[in-house]
């Protein structure tokens, strides 16, 4: 597969790079994708040679999906593509606070923005499609993120003292000055009384959506002073202080303080539900999604934030975030959730080494990424960070590790496919 390379102002300069073995570009290397979505669709390239787009082989092929993936694909332009997206996602700096919404409120959305004459491609865009986008992080480096907001008891005991700070930031004038202050106060005195879903709701909208520019510089000032007071207790409270520093007089960077910190390792992984309010801060991981590209965003951002679009679709549950632990099947570390595109696999031999996996497909597509040292795939030289397409109809290929892999880390191959289709042995 040929994969194109998202450059985004958060991305890294050197990681993607890195991962196959080149030189970097000179831009911040944020995403590479695999699959069909409309907005980077990858391209494959045939034994004898010739190069051609993923969508144009999947419409010349009818056979190259199979039943229940196409049933799951998203319709765009009357085709239904390969119903997941794996991406390689590079962090070097925060992404913003976000969430994407479910399938009806993606179709919602879509329509209503064509019906209000958005282009496709407009900056003020936020529906980019029609399809949700749960999704699964599993990390190749160390990984920071934030993700789902906090559970009550902590939340509440944060509120109280960030409530002082707020008191203590704000000179006596601008008590009477600032008519927002009183209500920001109102709702964080609502939230420690009845810790529930509708307080968070009204807490989040003083936080994010206050169209004051006092207000927003006080929650700043506020943040930053609690944050340093407390660096030396918990990673969430230094975190604010980057984010501050990278997004100056942002409310948005106070965000560790009302969401779960995220901090994976290699091999570990995060499920994301639609409606999970989330940001990826700084790392380089394996991404799997359904194939959509819809974000709203609530700060952190020099792209379109629609704070009302996204209070209709975020999902104010307090709870830790959704760990995946992984199970076995065969020589595979697999990784279930909930969502009906897509399941990520990894072999990952014992540290080091090459290693060798026969592996099965029961049915549809799948995408073999390599993210070790080079690895041969029935005949085909895979280098590190490169990818390979199977159809629907291919049930069974060999992964080894080749000379040098144990050089390079070992063998680390993802795959992603269908739920319970794919299992290896030696």
């Amino acid at each position: 597969m040929t994969n194109r390379i998202q450059t985004y102002a958060w991305g890294s300069s050197d990681a993607i790079a890195a991962l196959q073995r080149r030189k970097p570009s000179g831009e911040p290397e944020a995403e590479l994708w695999m699959g069909t979505h409309p907005r980077s669709p990858s391209s494959i390239t045939y034994s004898a040679g010739e190069g051609i787009s993923l969508e144009d082989h999947i419409r010349r092929n009818p056979r190259t999906l199979g039943d229940r993936a196409e049933s799951l694909g998203a319709v765009e332009g009357g085709f239904r593509g390969v119903p997941f997206l794996l991406k390689v996602l590079a962090a070097e700096r925060a992404l913003s606070i976000q969430a994407h919404p479910d399938r009806e409120q993606a179709r919602e959305g879509f329509d209503r923005e064509d019906r209000n004459g958005v282009l496709r491609d407009a900056p003020e865009r936020t529906y980019r499609d029609r399809n949700h986008k749960p999704e699964l992080v599993c990390p190749l480096s160390e990984f920071w993120g934030l993700c789902g907001f906090r559970p009550a008891a902590e939340l509440v005991k944060e509120m109280r003292a960030f409530r002082k700070e707020l008191y203590r930031e704000s000179p006596a004038r601008e008590h009477g000055a600032a008519a927002g202050l009183g209500i920001l106060l109102e709702s964080i005195d609502s939230y420690l009384e009845q810790p529930g879903g509708r307080e968070l709701y009204r807490l989040f909208v003083h936080f994010v959506g206050s169209d004051d520019g006092t207000i927003r510089d006080l929650l700043v000032r506020a943040g930053a002073r609690h944050a340093e007071e407390r660096a030396r207790e918990h990673a969430r409270y230094r975190w604010i202080g980057e984010l501050l520093r990278q997004y100056p007089g942002d409310p948005g960077a106070i965000a560790p303080l009302y969401l779960n910190l995220l901090h994976l390792q290699p091999g570990e992984a995060v499920f994301l539900r639609p409606g999970v309010l989330h940001a990826y801060l700084r790392g380089t991981a394996v991404e799997l999604m359904a194939n959509s590209d819809n974000v709203l965003r609530a700060g952190c951002t020099n792209k379109h934030v629609d704070v009302p679009e996204l209070l209709r679709i975020v999902r104010f549950v307090q709870s830790p975030p959704d760990r995946v632990e992984p199970s076995r099947r065969g020589l595979l570390r697999v990784y279930p959730t909930a969502a009906e595109e897509f399941e990520l696999s990894l072999f990952r031999p014992a540290h080091g080494t090459g290693g060798a996996v026969r592996m099965t497909k029961t049915e549809g597509p799948a995408i073999i990424l390599n993210a070790g040292g080079p690895v041969e795939c029935d005949g085909v030289e895979l280098g590190s960070g490169r990818s390979l397409f199977v159809e629907h109809d291919t049930r069974e290929w060999t992964v080894s590790g080749r000379p040098g892999a144990a050089l390079n880390g070992g063998t680390i191959v993802f795959v992603a496919a269908l739920p319970g289709t794919v299992s290896g042995d030696a």
